[in-house]
């Protein structure tokens, strides 16, 4: 069997961050037994069919050919290729050392449609990992986007768990971002 490459660079620097942003935040990646290499992004099944198709576009766009399950609510879009395996691995080892204000753009756009809560007054992105919401505010600081981060105890299910919350100026709307989840609340957009 020959295994087909994808063109990563088919995509600009912002959608390629955009694609690592949401696997961040919603993804998965796993490499099994069988030596499938798959990667697992995962969005609400009612909420999220704008991202969902952003993003079904972007792998089509560089030759993948992903695939659509849903269960439980989710929405689950799984790629099996070992060269995106392979280059979203590669992207989050760097990915602190980003200084492209279009990858930033992009990242941050995809962190946000994947682990960010938007409303008018308020971009909120909520995650467990200190160390990529620390990214994610070094990220807006290179921008000039004024951000407050906080430490939150919750209780789910009778165990209590550290989260991070993260919020972003909404000045950051006037940026050419490509956050489908602030284009819902604020209209405009930009094409990456």
């Amino acid at each position: 069997m020959v295994l087909k490459k994808i063109n990563i660079y088919a995509l600009s620097d912002k959608e390629q961050a955009y694609l690592i942003g949401i696997i961040q935040g919603d993804g998965y990646l796993y490499y099994d037994k069988w030596r499938h290499y798959k990667t697992n992004i995962y969005l609400n099944s009612k909420k999220d069919h704008d991202i969902g198709k952003y993003v079904l576009f972007l792998l089509e766009k560089i030759g993948a050919k992903p695939y659509l399950m849903y269960k439980k609510g989710c929405l689950i879009i799984r790629l099996n290729s070992k060269h995106f395996f392979d280059f979203v691995n590669n992207e989050i080892i760097d990915l602190k050392y980003k200084n492209n204000k279009e990858y930033v753009l992009g990242f941050i756009s995809g962190f946000i449609d994947s682990d960010g809560y938007v409303s008018y007054g308020d971009i909120v992105i909520s995650n467990k990992n200190k160390k990529l919401i620390k990214i994610a505010e070094n990220f807006c600081k290179k921008i000039n986007i004024k951000t407050n981060l906080r430490n939150q105890n919750n209780l789910f299910e009778r165990k209590v768990f550290n989260i991070w919350r993260l919020r972003i100026s909404t000045s950051f709307k006037y940026e050419k971002h490509i956050s489908k989840k602030i284009i819902r609340i604020y209209g405009g957009g930009y094409p990456s």
